[in-house]
């Protein structure tokens, strides 16, 4: 696991997470509604900077992979159209992964797993963006509320630009 803190020590993060998460709410490891805030956001990065250490040249998404219990195909587009978010939302027990993740948690760990490679490498592998636009625009997407969403477009332009 890495030995810096970057939520108490934010001098310790990368240069380029600085660079582009310039809104304070990033930094925040407290407030539920920040990418970290929730526990879920906060055990995501845990659990990706000890993937990493165990894992030190893989890409991101053998993480994402892991994550998803090998069904890294099947969190697509697919999951983000109106009837299947609406489906979802009616009957959790039945969505993507149901029997280990909620929506929001799921969402949630991509997103700060990503974010966290950010701030621990200063980038987001490439290959692994498409997976982080799912969690995005399923967390947009007007039935579901659990994020402020203008956190989720600066989340959006960060992914981009990383």
């Amino acid at each position: 696991m890495c030995d810096h803190d970057p939520f108490n020590e934010p001098e310790l993060a990368h240069p380029r997470s600085r660079e582009l998460m310039v809104e304070p709410f990033f930094w925040d490891c407290v407030d539920e509604r920040a990418p970290f805030g929730s526990d879920e956001g906060s055990d995501a990065y845990s659990e990706w900077r000890d993937w990493r250490a165990e894992n030190p040249s893989s890409p991101l998404t053998d993480c994402l992979s892991w994550i998803l219990d090998g069904n890294l195909s099947g969190y697509n587009e697919s999951l983000c159209t109106d009837d299947r978010i609406e489906r979802d939302l009616a009957r959790p027990e039945e969505g993507f992964l149901a029997a280990h993740f909620d929506m929001f948690t799921l969402d949630t760990t991509i997103i700060a797993t990503a974010l966290g490679q950010l701030i621990d490498e200063g980038t987001i592998d490439t290959d692994a963006k498409p997976y982080v636009q799912v969690a995005i625009r399923r967390q947009l997407h007007p039935s579901v509320q659990e994020y402020d969403p203008d956190i989720l477009i600066a989340i959006q332009r960060v992914v981009d630009a990383a």
